[in-house]
């Protein structure tokens, strides 16, 4: 652990990442959601990497959807089609505030999220 690791918190670690398909997204839920002690999150594979967003859109506080990247980048909330790009968190084509992204490290199929 590095110094600046004591900073960051502690992440959470997802089992199984490394079976994710390219060109999909698939949401995890991080503690309790439901309870309000946690998160959704979507994890995203592009070119063999794993990206991390929240779930929830920033526009009226729909939920960006789970499945198939749109031209194997980007990620929509049904609510209004907005579109974000999963590496980025940008909303594309719209006025929206971005999407907030998470720092993920992958190691042996498994990953961290700091969250």
């Amino acid at each position: 652990m590095g110094f600046l690791d004591l900073f960051r918190g502690k992440p959470w670690r997802i089992q199984g990442t490394g079976v994710l398909p390219e060109g999909l997204a698939k949401k995890v839920d991080l503690g309790d959601p439901l309870a309000g002690t946690g998160k959704s999150v979507l994890l995203c594979r592009i070119e063999s990497r794993l990206y991390a967003l929240d779930a929830k859109c920033p526009h009226e506080g729909g939920r960006i959807s789970e499945g198939p990247l749109i031209d194997g980048k980007l990620v929509m909330c049904p609510l209004h089609n907005f579109q974000f790009d999963a590496r980025t968190g940008k909303a594309v084509g719209r006025v929206c505030n971005d999407a907030r992204t998470y720092r993920v490290k992958e190691t042996g199929g498994d990953c961290e999220i700091w969250a």
